[in-house]
């Protein structure tokens, strides 16, 4: 793992051989390499607020895998919420986005699709880097505004609903509409309409994990370091 020069991480490939003293059960499992490519992706998007020279690698990995696991359950919660309360086409909206952009496998969607789009056209351009600025402030605002407990109030929700709303704006100006970064941002924008945010403050009361992964992003950024 290096350090490119827009302060990036790339990921080298593994040499062929491995050094001596290193035994095969040391090396990366095969076929593990499609979760990996989406944790790099959340790694350089979902992340670009937190500095990687603080954190270790492995904590930041972690805290990745918190994130998913922790959007999956609010989005089943929040799916279940509204299929109880019959809004049957809302909750089956809610829960395809979520299988379709946080599952591990896919070729336009999924973490897979998405780290595609990301490291094919904007990883290390500086049309991407030098414009991003809006689209980093606005994850750490999203942070910000996920409550902190359980007691979750309504200007609390409308409050996220709207950071929500700036960061999917924000990224879909930066990213090329049809490409899967804009289409995944365009349907999680559409997900947070005002009628489904009482179901997301049942699903956000009852995810420990949420709350706990977007503490860590949006928590205070080094002093030193580069952004990802």
């Amino acid at each position: 793992l290096s350090q490119n020069g827009y302060g990036g991480f790339v990921l080298k490939p593994a040499p062929r051989h491995l050094p001596r003293g290193t035994s095969r059960a040391m090396s990366p499992a095969r076929g593990s390499g499609s979760c990996g490519m989406g944790l790099r992706l959340l790694l350089a998007v979902a992340l670009s607020s937190r500095c990687a020279e603080a954190d270790s690698i492995i904590q930041i990995v972690s805290e990745i895998k918190s994130f998913r696991d922790g959007s999956i359950e609010l989005f089943a919660a929040t799916a279940a919420s509204l299929k109880e309360a019959g809004a049957t086409e809302d909750a089956a909206a809610l829960q395809k986005w979520s299988d379709d952009w946080l599952s591990v496998l896919g070729i336009q969607k999924g973490l897979t699709g998405l780290v595609k789009d990301f490291v094919l056209n904007y990883l290390g351009r500086s049309n991407y880097h030098d414009r991003n600025g809006a689209l980093v402030q606005a994850l750490k605002d999203v942070g910000g505004s996920i409550p902190k407990n359980k007691k979750v109030s309504d200007g609390t929700v409308e409050k996220l609903r709207q950071k929500v709303l700036d960061l999917c704006e924000n990224g879909m100006d930066l990213f090329e509409e049809g490409g899967s970064l804009h289409e995944m941002l365009k349907e999680l924008k559409a997900a947070f309409k005002p009628s489904n945010m009482p179901h997301f403050a049942k699903g956000l009361a009852s995810s420990a994990s949420i709350r706990k992964a977007f503490e860590y992003m949006s928590g205070p950024r080094p002093d030193k370091g580069e952004e990802l």
